[in-house]
């Protein structure tokens, strides 16, 4: 009985609960709404728009285009360099640089003129290179004490380090004259007409071998000469260069430098003196292809006296043209020290007193190239020369040379310069000065100086192994003047040099040179004679087989 009454209470229960669920149902829908659904819902992306390329055929270009080239006009470096001129025979010239780095030349010619030299190289070629050379060369003419001899010895030297190259030059020269210049020397001794001078010389410096991070490229440089002759006379000279250029830019620098040109000069039985010039040189460069600007002064202070030195130089080059215009303004000094006079004319009696001389320079002129092989160099210039050596023959001793002071020379100079290279194997070039002396002060005439000088020279291939050259020196004579103070001129000069040279065996060459072919007696300088013709042959041993 209680079983059956649980079962109707749980019945009871459920429906009460079924009733109030559906009382709660009808009480949340909401009276008169409805919902109308019309399509199912379906993402579309919008279609893009197309660029639509329509190609089309470029037209056809048939114009030829101009094409610029800005190629720099080359530097014009002669390989001729001028020698100082003998009275006698020309000294021997070689046909250039050895074709090996060690090698003997001895030969023998006319006038008895022994004839040799020696060069020997040593180092890696690269980072250390020693160069051992030597030479001497004499001659005895027909008239008396007519003779001459030449002999040097040089040791150089350059050493490359990480930065710096270092370089250095030591050597030894003699040369003796004997002065013939006078029927009267004949009858003094040898040692009365002897000037025999001797030169001991060294040279140290060194230079950055790259510009340093800061532009800076600088080649400071110290050379040293004891000179001496044979009358207890002797001289000291020593000039210390400092040059420092700064390169600011490409196209610009500035550079500044100092020298500083010392002698030291004892005649004989005398007391010694000094001979010194001291510049500072400033200037400021510009640099493009097409032009070069130097424009800068020297500050100068030659002994005691101080002046202000012009350095203004140009060059334009002409566009798409190897034509190049150059001009300047250039003032510098000249130092007549005992060394630089003998070196001019060895037959000068020892100075007493020493003088520089200032030279003031205002030049224009083009240079440049045609084709590919021949180019030019001309200018004209208006020089000035203060305080000018001049040579005059003694009037007691006619065989010997005084120096004489000109206190102002002008003069127009015409100057040019004329070559044809072919590589290696063809060298023709030639240079003319030409001198118009206007005005001078202090002397009648510019004594010795040469108004015209023509100098030309060849050096030409033809085959292998054979090598021929030539030389020729003409000029015409300076004014001169007579012990009883007559003026004259004397004649002109005309030598023709030429020369060969051939491959005999691997090690031996032979060479032979002709001097004053055309056997012209011209003076240099008034009285002294030179030698007619004459010529010198020999071998060449070559130790070095890298040819």
């Amino acid at each position: 009985m209680i079983r059956t009454l649980n079962i109707s209470l749980f019945l009871a229960i459920c429906f009460l609960a079924i009733g109030v669920a559906a009382n709660a149902q009808k009480d949340t829908i909401k009276k008169g709404g409805s919902i109308d659904i019309t399509s199912s819902f379906k993402p579309v992306l919008r279609n893009a728009a197309k660029i639509n390329f329509s190609a089309t055929q470029l037209p056809a270009d048939n114009s030829t285009p101009k094409l610029s080239y800005n190629i720099p006009s080359q530097n014009l470096f002669f390989s001729y360099q001028p020698v100082t001129l003998k009275p006698l025979a020309m000294e021997i010239d070689t046909n250039g640089p050895s074709h090996n780095s060690n090698y003997v030349k001895a030969g023998f010619g006319n006038f008895s003129t022994p004839y040799i030299e020696a060069g020997f190289s040593f180092g890696d070629g690269k980072k250390t290179n020693v160069n051992l050379f030597a030479n001497h060369i004499s001659s005895k003419g027909k008239l008396p004490y007519q003779q001459y001899s030449q002999s040097s010895f040089s040791l150089n030297g350059n050493f490359v380090t990480n930065k710096l190259e270092w370089y250095g030059k030591a050597g030894y020269k003699q040369d003796t004259y004997y002065q013939y210049g006078d029927t009267m020397a004949k009858h003094l001794s040898k040692d009365d007409v002897r000037n025999q001078f001797q030169t001991v010389n060294v040279q140290a410096g060194f230079k950055n071998a790259f510009v340093n991070p800061l532009g800076i490229s600088y080649n400071p440089d110290l050379n040293i000469n004891i000179f001496t002759d044979n009358r207890k006379g002797t001289e000291s000279n020593a000039v210390l260069d400092i040059p420092v250029e700064k390169r600011v830019t490409k196209s610009f620098g500035v550079k500044l430098g100092a020298t500083a040109n010392m002698t030291q000069y004892k005649p004989a039985d005398k007391e010694s003196f000094s001979n010194n010039i001291y510049n500072i040189n400033g200037a400021f460069l510009m640099t493009t292809p097409d032009f070069y600007l130097n424009l800068g002064i020297k500050p100068t202070w030659n002994n005691s006296i101080y002046n202000t030195l012009p350095d203004i130089r140009g060059e334009y080059r002409v566009q798409e043209e190897k034509f190049v215009f150059q001009a300047g303004w250039i003032g510098y000094y000249i130092k007549n020290n005992y060394q630089n006079l003998a070196a001019v004319n060895p037959y000068i009696a020892q100075p007493l007193t020493q003088f520089n001389t200032k030279v003031l320079e205002r030049y224009a002129g083009f240079k440049g190239s045609v084709a590919n092989h021949f180019n030019y160099n001309i200018k004209a210039a208006a020089i000035t020369w203060y305080d000018m050596a001049l040579y005059k023959n003694d009037s007691a001793n006619p065989r010997i040379f005084k120096v004489a002071r000109e206190n102002k020379l002008k003069a127009l100079q015409l100057h040019s310069e004329l070559g044809y290279v072919v590589k290696d194997q063809f060298n023709l070039s030639a240079a003319l000065n030409y001198y118009s002396f206007y005005s001078i002060q202090t002397e009648d005439k510019p004594w010795h100086l040469l108004p015209i000088e023509l100098n030309a020279m060849l050096r030409w291939q033809p085959v292998k192994d054979v090598w021929i050259k030539g030389d020729l020196f003409a000029w015409r004579g300076g004014k001169y003047q007579t012990p009883d103070k007559v003026d004259y001129r004397l004649d002109g000069a005309l030598d023709l040099n030429a020369g060969v040279e051939f491959k005999a065996t691997k090690m031996i060459n032979v060479f032979t040179n002709f001097n004053n072919i055309l056997n012209r007696h011209y003076q240099r300088w008034n009285g002294y004679q030179s030698l007619g013709f004459n010529f010198v042959g020999g071998v060449i041993v070559n130790f070095d087989q890298n040819r």
